[in-house]
């Protein structure tokens, strides 16, 4: 099997764990990894979710029930995934919660903990699972999804973007622990992904402001240099680039995926 920039080849057989595997983003980034030839392990916290997902697949795909804010539940989870798929080649955190809208003096610990337990702590119980198998083997990859709130400051969702700015960090210095073990360790940041819940957010802000229910829609576009939103497919192709030979000299590093916000 044979795939864009020769990916397949490194791809093909390999095992690929990604948390947030069930449902969303990190769904639409397995299909990407299996049509490469890849086999993945789904892990999500719901059941249901991820059988629906491993069946959507098919044979490719193992799901696996844990949350990635429980460390000795996440390391049993790779355990497991040693166990009945093989040693996991490259991990891909893709599990990830927003926050509610609001100014920082109405945030509390709450709102806090809702998004840095997933966020950031999600991120450090994966590496902690994954790590020490590749640093066994001398040989791994790391891809955390990221975001561009990370990159700039946010009014009303200052917790949220401190989450990704925090991951920022988090991601180079994994980087620097994991290259003496031949280990790489990147992130990618999307802008807004188009989406059934990107289109909603937008008729729910048009409807608070009794304006024109394509109106966000139009601006946030505006807002983009290459005037179009960012798909899931797009997201893909900088996890396939990290993973595949053009990412073989790059580690610490955040691709920004955002048709042109952030420049």
């Amino acid at each position: 099997m044979t795939g864009t920039d020769g990916q397949a080849s490194r791809l093909a057989g390999q095992i690929i764990a990604l948390t947030g595997g069930t449902r969303g983003l990190g769904l639409a980034l397995a299909h990407a990894l299996v049509a490469q030839g890849a086999r993945v392990a789904l892990i999500g916290r719901d059941k249901a979710t991820g059988a629906a997902a491993e069946a959507a697949i098919g044979d490719m795909a193992r799901a696996y029930a844990a949350d990635v804010t429980d460390a000795a539940g996440l390391v049993a989870t790779f355990a497991r995934i040693a166990e009945d798929m093989g040693p996991v080649v490259a991990l891909i955190c893709a599990a990830g919660v927003s926050s509610g809208k609001a100014p920082i003096w109405q945030d509390g610990e709450a709102a806090y903990r809702h998004c840095f337990d997933i966020n950031v702590l999600g991120v450090i119980n994966a590496l902690g699972a994954a790590m020490p198998t590749m640093v066994a083997r001398g040989t791994g990859q790391v891809v955390v999804i990221g975001g561009t709130y990370g990159h700039k400051g946010v009014a009303g969702q200052g917790i949220y973007a401190a989450s990704k700015w925090a991951v920022r960090g988090l991601v180079r210095s994994a980087a620097l622990d994991g290259a003496p073990y031949g280990i790489r360790v990147n992130m990618v940041s999307p802008g807004g992904i188009d989406g059934e819940r990107l289109r909603r957010l937008f008729r729910q802000s048009a409807e608070r402001a009794g304006e024109a229910p394509d109106a966000p829609y139009n601006r946030f576009v505006k807002s983009t240099a290459l005037g179009r939103l960012v798909g899931e497919d797009d997201v893909a192709h900088a996890v396939l680039h990290l993973l595949g030979p053009g990412g073989r000299m790059m580690t610490g590093q955040d691709i920004i995926v955002d048709a042109g916000t952030i420049i």
